[in-house]
């Protein structure tokens, strides 16, 4: 699901409000510390809970393109995966 937001000012810092919507389904609450990983060339962010921290990131078109391999070459990799 796509959320648009506003960076707003807080203090000396910013912050992006993230919506009820997606913290009644993922799960997470205020007081929860999450990882943020930022891409400035790419104008990115990519936040996750902390105790996931060490698990990479897939960006939305990745997974997309790597969803659409596997379906195109799956009766291959099913070959090599028994080789």
């Amino acid at each position: 699901m796509v959320y648009t937001q506003k960076i707003i000012k807080v203090g000396n810092s910013a912050a992006i409000t993230i919506p009820k919507e997606f913290l009644d389904e993922s799960g997470l609450k205020v007081g929860d510390e999450i990882a943020v990983e930022a891409n400035g060339k790419l104008k990115s962010i990519y936040a996750k809970p902390q105790k996931m921290s060490d698990q990479a990131a897939l960006t939305p078109e990745f997974k997309e393109w790597l969803d659409k391999f596997t379906e195109e070459y799956k009766p291959i990799l099913k070959k090599l995966a028994n080789i």
